[in-house]
């Protein structure tokens, strides 16, 4: 008699949540799996492996995607839409408050990103302490562009932002800049230390810190490489968000 087999595991979350993001998005451009790989260059085996919760993608997959698809790759990690009656002026009587060594880190080979007040999920504005470790545009694969905008202020320093319409501007300590998140960016350490900035994203689509929490994640795997996602160099948290 053959041995039983062992159930298969589950999907686990965020590969479910890519799998039904990809999955709406071809549903309302009414293409099947077939056109979505013409029009990105990922296989079809991939993509329905994808759909069905089975893998996830590296950040450079998912910037083909969302070219070939053109949607902002912020479309791929949309947790839920906002409540209804959301946006309204009703006091929600929300609060939160991060003591040291209480941040949710996620370690990439550019950044420490520590996220702040995580227990609020569900927020607009999404603060991050954010050790800048680049010192060359070389160590990035893709830029960074995401919905919203973004406020940064050195606390450490001097640091360099690269922005896809400007040139490089240099901040020092105590210098603030504030940004178009949808432009390709990436900030560099240029001094003899890593530097340390507050950065402060806004957007008022729903999940807007799970989406940057993702985004650092795929970024760290991509780095890693495909083959080998966990390895020192490419690791990230595995802590989990809160519900809201």
């Amino acid at each position: 008699m053959a041995a039983p087999t062992e159930p298969e595991a589950p999907p686990r979350p965020a590969r479910a949540r890519l799998g039904r993001a990809l999955r709406a998005i071809r549903a309302g451009l009414g293409i099947s799996l077939a056109e979505v790989a013409l029009r990105t260059g990922v296989s079809v085996s991939t993509l329905s492996k994808v759909e069905n919760g089975q893998m996830s993608l590296t950040y450079d997959k998912l910037v083909q995607l969302s070219e070939g698809l053109e949607v902002d790759i912020s479309a791929f990690f949309d947790a839920r839409p906002p409540a209804a009656g959301a946006g309204n002026s009703q006091v929600t009587a929300r609060r939160s408050i991060t003591r040291p060594g209480e941040e949710m880190l996620v370690e990439t080979p550019n950044y420490d990103y520590r996220y702040l007040c995580t227990d609020l999920s569900q927020k607009a504005m999404v603060p991050i302490l954010i050790t800048i470790r680049a010192r060359s545009l070389v160590r990035f694969s893709q830029l960074s562009r995401h919905s919203g905008e973004e406020f940064i202020y050195v606390l450490r320093g001097p640091i360099e932002v690269h922005t896809e319409h400007y040139a490089p501007a240099r901040l020092d300590e105590g210098d603030a800049i504030y940004i178009d998140s949808t432009m390709a960016h990436a900030s560099l350490a240029i001094g003899e230390t890593d530097a340390l900035v507050i950065n402060v994203c806004y957007s008022p689509s729903a999940g807007h810190l799970q989406n940057l929490v993702d985004l650092a994640r795929a970024s760290a795997q991509s780095a890693g490489g495909e083959a080998d996602a966990a390895s020192e160099e490419g690791r990230a948290s595995a802590t989990k968000l809160p519900k809201p």
